[in-house]
């Protein structure tokens, strides 16, 4: 009770001193205006820093009319800025006395860069933080990081910016799917490969940008359709010639090995960068590999620790340039190879209505995984009016995998098992994306054509052998089976997509729309038995093979109304679908048709009560189609608990879809306050309906499985809000404490036979952070808890509760000498799980480093005292699982770090801490 009104008092606190802050004392006026026309510069930023030691005292952004009010100053002397992106800065010294407490600038004009924004260099020193419409903008040089850190590490300190422990990195509860450097596109969209890569000490200004579709930006009509990125500017000596990068080498126990491997190249436009990872330690600075952590909603912590020990090669290279006539080329190339060994066991309940089955299993696999990944991008423009953006891309993958597996199954009576797989599979893809554009000599009257073309060819091979017993009143019998299942998988699609602007009046203007999609899906699976006289699998098994196809047009049409001020702008728009499936079941000869009308309305509302204040909302209604192996009739046999099968009668499921967000962000103060919600509402949507095989004669060993067929059901619903708070405790952001609050509830429904079973599952997450930046001290220390609550309205007696408790702290200290000690320590506890799944355990990872001029070295350690820990939970309709895993343990390793900095005229210091200077460039350290 004690800790519960401590920390209700210091919430209070702060949230006191956030909303009030007030001060007496001077002020400081004057009107912002651009010096080409004397217009009025709207959503200017505006700070005042003491000349003393360069603290911002206080900031606020310029009114539609340019004014602007600082309030709340104390008598002394200060520096004014003025900062507007693609404009000159200014900034004036003035003081306040008693005599004169006040102080009006009246005019101030802004001078034209006579540069694009994209290129744009702003002069002089600038608030931390600057904040325009749609972007955000932080400056990195007020961030401190360690030697040798990398734009994650940047992005960790940034207030209402969250990265998990995997690399994803979510802001204001959205996830960032793609990254920039200076306006281009890096290694397509997969944003690791330049957070946990390039540099930090190569960036100049972090921009979050609110980014609007390609279609808005080419309109001039904002039509909704937005996305977060982060786009990463670099410094002028990055820009004009410059190679960065950090390469590491490293050696440990067990056979430990680490290289790294970050070369880019800057010039001017062009970019091109190499990056190379080899290692056997978990580390993976790409999406899309094997592996991965716990289960975030059902009981990870932090995201869980990583599942498995994997093996990882990777190699990309990316290359950009923006060419004379405007053209835009960009181009990545990634190849990566992983191996994953896994040794996990799970328990499994299955409530289904009055019956409950368990199963478990001790699985060992090693899955390995090869990829091969191309994207390209060109926009170019053919004349003044028409312009032409081709976006091509391949994949090539290849996967195998060996696992043994022990298992048991308790229905009605007990199945004890065993079983080895053996698959392989390569998958090729193509997408092709065209998008034209025209403008009229009109301005928002504009005509364009999106045709995207994608092929997917998967050509797999499972070898099933399993041995299984069961007693039946206590007679005992057994099932032997060796199977292969040859299973080839096509899909073709083609969307089309046309769409035509009006404006109707100088804020207000029409969409019209018009979108045709066809789409293809194949699924042939042939099981054959083996045959022990031919020494073959040439024994079809019928029951379990099966060849069906998926056809499905689709053609939309629809409009939209958007009002644009300079305050506000909303979107009003309504579509019709119709949607026509052709499914034939090749091997039965059986076909059918079937038809859907929907209606997919969009709506989305912003508001600016300041350039720091902002209100968002979005609301869109949408369907999806059900997937082949959704909806295709065959059993598949290959998994030791269910059978799964399609529902050929399945419909598409639609969703409404609302969100809210809201935030307050006071650049001069660093304080901060997001506010958002995620509402989800579906019709037909996607489901199973289990029932227990109990007396199969033909298929003896499909007794005590449970066959899993995909229905449609109606009532799912889910919601989840999150808050977060960010405050200065010293000045200048020095330290800064973080709270965040998350609450998610789920209404799922599942049905066994006839019997309809809904779950109710909440969450509710709290935790608390300090974020340092200081000179020589790093500091990342925080708690965070969650509680789970499941209730199922059939099994009420298996309802659950539990918990999750993750206190930790990543501190380093720079000595003399350019000595480094830095421990990052988390301890975690699992509560309400059951017996061999509650646990307490404590990580521990240390290093200590020395730099030499660019050449770093380092001793570190990874879970000091050996007490890593793999469980985690997954729970949803009908279904509690429990999973215990092998995961990386101790280990020592020596490195050796390169620090690659080689920029015309600059150096590389930034914000980044410690480190020597040797002829005006600094060398990074580890």
């Amino acid at each position: 009770m004690k800790t519960f009104l401590q920390k209700t008092i210091l919430i209070a606190l702060l949230f006191i001193s956030y909303y009030s802050n007030a001060q007496t004392g001077g002020s400081a006026t004057g009107k912002v205006l651009n010096s080409k026309d004397k217009s009025p510069v709207d959503y200017a930023s505006v700070a005042v820093k003491r000349l003393s030691d360069s603290t911002t005292v206080g900031g606020t952004n310029t009114g539609a009319n340019g004014s602007f009010t600082i309030s709340g100053l104390a008598l002394g002397k200060y520096k004014l800025y003025v900062v507007y992106i693609g404009l000159k800065t200014i900034n004036k010294e003035f003081e306040l006395t008693a005599a004169s407490p006040t102080i009006n600038f009246g005019d101030l004009t802004m001078e034209n860069t006579g540069v694009q924004l994209n290129t744009v260099v702003v002069q002089g020193e600038i608030p931390p933080v600057v904040v325009k419409k749609d972007t955000l903008e932080f400056d990195a040089k007020t961030i401190k990081v360690k030697e040798n850190s990398v734009v994650e590490d940047l992005l960790k300190k940034l207030p209402g910016v969250e990265v998990a422990k995997d690399g994803t990195v979510t802001t204001q509860g959205e996830t960032i799917k793609r990254v920039r450097v200076d306006g281009k596109d890096f290694m397509g969209t997969d944003p690791l490969m330049a957070t946990k890569n390039l540099p930090a000490d190569m960036v100049d200004k972090i921009q979050i940008i609110d980014d609007m579709s390609d279609q808005s930006k080419f309109s001039g009509v904002d039509d909704g359709n937005r996305e977060k990125i982060i786009n990463i500017t670099t410094k002028n000596g990055v820009k004009n010639k410059g190679f960065v990068g950090n390469n590491t080498v490293g050696y440990g126990t067990n056979d430990r090995y680490d290289v790294n491997l970050s070369v880019s190249r800057f010039n001017e436009s062009e970019q091109i960068s190499l990056l190379g990872q080899f290692n056997n330690v978990n580390k993976q600075s790409f999406s899309g590999g094997i592996g991965g952590g716990g289960g975030m909603r059902f009981g990870g912590f932090n995201g869980g620790p990583q599942k498995g020990i994997t093996t990882t090669n990777m190699a990309g290279l990316n290359y950009a340039n923006v060419y004379k006539n405007g053209t835009t080329f960009n181009a990545s190339y990634n190849f990566n190879k992983t191996s994953l060994f896994l040794d996990q066991n799970s328990f499994t309940r299955n409530l289904l209505g009055d019956i409950i089955t368990t199963s478990s299993s001790d699985n060992v696999s090693t899955t390995e995984r090869l990829n091969h990944r191309f994207n390209a991008t060109l926009d170019t423009k053919i004349d003044s009016s028409i312009s032409v953006r081709w976006q091509p891309s391949f994949t090539y993958s290849e996967n195998e995998g060996n696992s043994s597996n022990n298992y048991t199954r308790q229905v009605i009576n007990n199945t004890i098992g065993s079983q080895t797989n053996l698959t392989n599979s390569i998958t090729p893809s193509i997408n092709n994306n065209l998008l034209f554009r025209k403008k009229f000599q009109r301005r928002g009257r504009t005509l364009s054509l999106n045709i995207n073309t994608s092929f997917n060819d998967s050509d797999g091979n499972n070898f099933n052998k399993f041995s299984e017993s069961t007693s039946v009143n206590g007679v005992p019998s057994a099932v032997n089976r060796d199977q292969l299942n040859d299973q080839d998988s096509r899909s073709i699609s083609n969307t089309a997509r046309l769409v035509y602007t009006e404006p109707l009046s100088k804020t207000l203007s029409l969409e019209l729309n018009y979108q045709n999609v066809y789409s293809f899906d194949n699924q042939e699976r042939a099981v054959y038995d083996f045959n022990p006289i031919t020494q073959q699998y040439d024994l079809v098994s019928a029951k379990f093979s099966n060849n069906f196809e998926n056809t499905s047009y689709t053609n939309a049409v629809g409009f939209s109304f958007n009002k644009t001020e300079k305050k506000y702008n909303w979107q009003l728009g309504l579509g019709v679908q119709n949607i026509s499936q052709e499914r034939f079941d090749i091997t039965n000869n059986d076909a059918f048709n079937r038809n859907f009308i929907n209606l997919t309305p969009s709506a989305q509302f912003r508001y600016n009560f300041s350039n720091s204040k902002r209100l968002r909302i979005n609301y869109n209604g949408r369907t999806s189609q059900p997937s082949i192996s959704q909806i295709a009739p065959v059993l598949d046999n290959t998994n030791t608990t269910t059978l799964p099968i399609g529902n050929p009668d399945l419909k598409p499921a639609f969703t409404n879809s609302l969100s809210i967000f809201y935030n307050n962000f006071d650049f001069a103060s660093y304080r901060s306050l997001f506010i958002g919600a995620f509402i989800n509402q579906q019709f037909n949507a996607f489901s199973t309906q289990s029932v227990v095989i109990q007396n199969d004669p033909n298929n003896p060993e499909n007794n005590g499985k449970i066959q899993q067929k995909s229905v449609n059901v109606d009532g799912n619903f889910s919601a989840n809000v999150f808050g977060s708070v960010s405050q200065p405790i010293i000045k200048g952001n020095k330290l800064n404490f973080q709270i965040d609050l998350r609450g998610g509830y789920s209404k799922t429904t599942g049905f066994s036979g006839t019997l309809e079973n809904i779950t109710n599952s909440y969450s509710i997450t709290n935790g608390y952070k300090l974020v340092s930046n200081l000179d020589k001290l790093d500091l990342i220390a925080g708690i965070s808890g969650t509680m789970y609550r499941d209730r199922y309205s059939a099994n009420q007696n298996n309802n659950t509760k539990y918990y999750t408790l993750s206190p930790n702290i990543d501190i380093s200290y720079l000595l003399p000498g350019n000595i480094r000690i830095q421990t990052d320590l988390t301890y975690n506890k699992l509560t309400g799980r059951g017996v061999g799944f509650d646990t307490d355990y404590t990580l521990i990872n240390a290093y200590v480093s020395r730099q030499f001029n660019r050449l770093t070295f380092k001793a570190s350690v990874n879970d000091l005292l050996n007490q890593n820990t793999g469980v985690e939970r997954n729970g949803g309709a009908n279904t509690i699982q429990d999973l215990n895993y092998n995961v990386l343990k101790r280990y020592y390793m020596f490195s050796l770090t390169y620090s690659l900095s080689k920029i015309a005229g600059v150096g590389m210091g930034g914000g980044q801490q410690g480190g020597q200077r040797q002829g005006g460039m600094r060398m990074g350290g580890m």
